[in-house]
């Protein structure tokens, strides 16, 4: 009778379940990996936007703030000196410094619209990489690519 602890090596056969326990593993290994890889992806670009869409967000508060703050006593003192000067009727002078300081202010605010509108581009990483991510996984369960992907 053979004695099984004493066959080599050679001729003892490795179990399918353990093989697939095996690469079982791996890919779950690599699968958390990449979940930790792309969760500090988007904490670098969540810190970027947030950085990038805070100083853009103080102005447009600040602007906002100055500019309800001031309109009244520079429109209508505007509007005086402009009524003097042209011999023009008060409420008419008043419109038209009124109408300038409007756009004025919006103009100011679509542009701090425009850059804050330019910080989702940020994401725009973090999301490839997802794509490409998901991809690999998929390639990896299908059996069409390899371990060093």
């Amino acid at each position: 009778m053979v004695d099984v602890e004493k066959v080599s090596a050679k001729y003892q056969h490795t179990s399918p379940v353990g093989q697939f326990k095996s690469t079982a593993g791996k890919i779950a290994c690599d699968l958390l990996e990449l979940a930790e890889l792309q969760g500090k992806l988007l904490k670098a670009d969540a810190k970027s936007v947030f950085a990038q869409s805070l100083g853009a967000a103080a102005i447009v508060v600040i602007g906002c703030s100055c500019l309800l703050g001031c309109i009244p006593v520079v429109i209508f003192g505007l509007a005086s000196a402009v009524a003097y000067y042209f011999e023009i009727e008060t409420w008419v002078a008043q419109l038209a410094v009124g109408s300038c300081f409007a756009i004025l202010s919006l103009l100011c605010i679509a542009i701090a619209f425009k850059t804050l509108s330019k910080t989702s581009q940020q994401f725009k990483r973090s999301t490839e990489e997802f794509a490409k991510n998901i991809e690999w996984t998929k390639d990896i369960f299908s059996g069409v690519a390899s371990r060093e992907y």
